[in-house]
């Protein structure tokens, strides 16, 4: 890809046209306006039109119009599109698709400036290093935990507040756990103390327990009622027995009053039978004379024949007869009824009898444990046993659903800690960004760059803050370059590359044509110094001064 760029009146450049392609060399003497063709180009590339550093509102873009002129502009333009941007306003606009770069690609901005930890930041950022929802949902099913419940819990924070924010969380999570384990144990959690508590209840069945405790209540319920029955019953027989003696004497009375009953319904039944009838009587020939006669019933077991009498009844005589019978009759039913009353009396008062010396023997003979089955008492005494047994299990299940979730609580604040996912997953990514910047330092033969995982920084065996200033340039060429690769800048900007002794400018000019990333490298030189990159086939060299940008071989022409 080409790169073809305009400056016009940015501070100390007038005039610069040239191509990248890949590579534009621009060289000059101190002071000739190569940072200011570099701040230009990284304005364009990198949309921050103030790329100065210490102006900061909008009021400044004045400042970085040439001396002079009234305005001041910058184009970058590629086979795909067009970037601008316009002095004082500090408007950038765009065609197509315009060729973008990072401050990092664009030069504005290193991390080898950054501090450890913001270094660190940036990386991960720049290489996705930080876990997302699925990492951290692999890890806690390789746990063994409910990823998509935790999930739920933790990666909101995570998204809002970040990973620190998760894992105070959760430790405050895990305190109020063992809070809830020490209010149902009354002991202080501890991972060996929880694991063992109360083996003795490690074998009970809540199932197996929980059918004994219903068994139970009801057996004793049962106990109960049947304990206050027999108490009743008790009761009811003490006072049929109590009346035994009344009983009796008021059965021998109905007794006496049954026999005398008897005997008047007898007499009156009697004396019934013996009075003549107020009828004719029926009568039959006698057998042996001829005569008639009747047949007169004495008695339930004496019968006779008598004469008739032929002779009829006067009616003085039957009114007589008649009355006799109605009497006889009267006496005889009223007999009957004294003797029915009696006879109840008499079968009632057996029956009392009875029933009082039936409760004298069950009270003689009470048995008590026969009546109401196992005792109450008993019952009472499994039942509390059961119930205690069940609760504790109880509290043995809850116990244990408590450690379970602190032990996996503890999981979770380990994943979610520095030292945890974050840190391996970091420690996976930087050893593939090591191994790319080693690939980049090997290419231009320089001493390998690498990062830890704690943001520090080394060329070959040295930290970069005991590094030359010309090592340090090369680390951060390096790394520039690198992160030109992930981001997929469109263009490289090297300042002041001058600071290179020839071999590490020839490194410089390799790891470009390797990365195939057009780069504007600027660097001070005097004219007849300058190689002629065209001449080698690498691209283009330009001579600045004057605020004029030319390509260099029509000056060495001249």
């Amino acid at each position: 890809m080409t790169v073809t760029v305009t400056v016009t009146n940015f501070r100390g450049c007038a005039k610069a046209e040239f191509q990248c392609a890949p590579i534009a060399l621009l060289t000059g003497l101190n002071g000739a306006g190569k940072t200011s063709v570099c701040q230009a180009i990284a304005a364009a590339l990198t949309g921050n039109t103030l790329p100065v550093a210490g102006l900061r509102t909008n009021a400044s873009g004045g400042l970085l119009v040439r001396t002079g002129a009234a305005t001041g502009s910058v184009e970058i333009a590629t086979e795909e599109g067009t970037c601008r941007v316009a002095w004082p306003e500090m408007r950038r606009t765009t065609e197509g698709k315009p060729p973008e770069s990072s401050e990092y690609a664009a030069g504005l901005l290193s991390i080898a400036t950054l501090t450890p930890k913001d270094r660190l930041g940036v990386i991960v950022d720049y290489l996705r290093a930080a876990p997302t929802a699925v990492d951290l949902s692999n890890a806690l099913d390789e746990a063994g935990l409910d990823a998509d419940r935790v999930l739920e819990a933790v990666w909101p924070t995570i998204q809002h507040e970040g990973w620190d924010a998760a894992v105070t969380q959760r430790r405050e999570r895990g305190q109020q756990l063992k809070g809830q384990w020490r209010q149902a144990t009354s002991a202080n959690w501890g991972s060996r103390v929880a694991a063992s508590w109360r083996p003795d209840l490690a074998d009970l069945d809540r199932g197996t327990l929980e059918n004994d405790v219903a068994n139970l209540r009801q057996a004793r319920d049962h106990a109960v009622a049947a304990e206050a029955v027999s108490d009743a019953e008790r009761s009811r027989l003490e006072d049929e027995a109590a009346l035994y003696d009344a009983r009796a004497d008021a059965l021998e009375r109905a007794t006496a009053r049954s026999a005398n009953y008897s005997s008047a319904y007898q007499a009156a039944q009697t004396a019934r039978a013996a009075l003549p009838t107020t009828e004719r009587e029926t009568t039959i020939p006698c057998p042996y004379c001829g005569e008639p006669i009747v047949i007169n019933k004495v008695s339930l077991v004496e019968t006779r024949f008598e004469k008739a009498d032929t002779k009829p009844l006067d009616s003085a005589e039957l009114r007589q007869r008649r009355t006799a019978i109605a009497e006889a009759d009267g006496k005889l039913a009223h007999a009957s009824d004294d003797l029915a009353t009696a006879r109840r009396e008499m079968s009632t008062g057996e029956a009392a009898v009875r029933a009082s010396l039936e409760a004298r023997e069950r009270l003689d003979n009470w048995p008590r444990a026969v009546e109401t089955g196992t005792s109450r008492e008993a019952i009472e005494t499994r039942l509390a046993e059961a119930e205690k047994r069940l609760a504790d299990l109880s509290i043995k299940i809850e116990a244990d659903r408590l450690h379970g979730l602190i032990e996996g609580n503890e999981i979770v604040v380990d994943l979610l800690a520095a030292d945890g996912l974050r840190a391996k997953k970091l420690d996976r990514v930087l050893e593939v960004f090591d191994a790319t910047l080693a690939a980049l330092c090997a290419t231009a033969q320089w001493q390998a760059v690498r990062l830890d995982a704690g943001g520090g920084m080394t060329y070959g065996d040295r930290p970069y803050p005991l590094l030359s200033s010309s090592e340090q340039y090369r680390v951060r060429t390096i790394l520039a370059a690198a992160m030109a690769q992930i981001d997929g800048s469109a263009m490289l900007i090297f300042d002041g590359a001058d600071i290179l002794d020839p071999p590490s400018r020839s490194g410089l000019i390799a790891l470009i044509d390797e990365l195939a990333i057009p780069a504007l490298v600027a660097m001070t030189l005097r004219r007849n110094h300058v190689p002629d990159l065209a001449a080698a086939g690498d691209g283009n060299s330009y001579w600045l001064s004057g605020g004029i940008v030319e390509p260099i071989g029509e000056k060495i022409a001249a």
